[in-house]
């Protein structure tokens, strides 16, 4: 179906969630008694990737066992140092493709087939360097804020906690997925580094370097703010589970 290009996906399955104040790994927390990350990765089916990398690294080895049948590259992430060092993990796997990168939460069970297919045909319509998958939302969010230039030109990404009083106006939020052309994903994430209040490495910062080197980033926005909800907590998990009962 889309494979007329190469296609490579990433799924970031790293993280601990301390926030679900639970001994399991995050992606493995049971919804609907399947692990968050299996709806995931059922998501990507529809788009035939030609090869798809999970970035593991909690409970790395139950992670690798739960979904072993999956024909999945499996990286490890040793220390969870953000998302762009994750993504950084990954690349060791791409060094022979060419093409594009989707790259995914593992955490983000009611995302949409079609939004991700519709994110890379867009992306691939306008031969973009990136493009996002953005939120516009009335309603506040913990997500990551999309900063437009006075063109409307996507300009960068900050993160809530280190976005100015001007900038926790904006209404388009990131939702942490993004389809790169594969070249400059790799050039992005050989440029960023960790000056923020986490000290980790954000994969946005690729975005504000490809805008620095003169490239536009493209995005395909959404108003459905479910198929955005990240899971952190276990109230988070409820909701995910009333909104899949419908």
């Amino acid at each position: 179906m889309m494979n007329k290009k190469g296609l490579a996906v990433i799924v970031l399955a790293a993280g601990k969630g301390k926030r679900m104040k639970s001994p399991i790994a995050k992606v493995l927390q049971p919804l609907k008694s399947r692990p968050l990350l299996y709806y995931v990765l059922e998501s990507l089916v529809p788009l035939n990737p030609d090869l798809s990398v999970l970035v593991v690294g909690v409970q790395s080895k139950v992670v690798r066992e739960s979904f072993s049948d999956r024909g999945l590259i499996f990286v490890e992430q040793k220390e969870q140092l953000g998302t762009g060092h994750a993504a950084q993990q990954a690349q060791v796997a791409l060094l022979d493709f060419s093409g594009d990168v989707l790259v995914v939460c593992g955490d983000m069970p009611l995302i949409k087939s079609q939004t991700l297919i519709d994110l890379v045909s867009n992306h691939r319509e306008k031969k973009s360097a990136c493009t996002v998958l953005t939120l516009k939302s009335s309603e506040k969010k913990d997500f990551g804020l999309v900063i437009r230039d006075e063109q409307g030109a996507v300009s960068k990404i900050v993160e809530c906690k280190d976005a100015t009083e001007d900038e926790k106006r904006v209404d388009e939020f990131n939702s942490g997925v993004y389809c790169f052309d594969k070249q400059l994903f790799s050039k992005g994430l050989s440029n960023i580094g960790n000056n923020n209040i986490q000290k980790e490495y954000y994969l946005t910062d690729t975005i504000a370097y490809l805008v620095s080197i003169g490239f536009i980033i493209e995005t395909k926005q959404i108003t459905d703010s479910a198929q955005l909800l990240g899971i952190n907590t276990q109230e988070d998990l409820y909701l995910a589970e009333k909104i899949m009962m419908g």
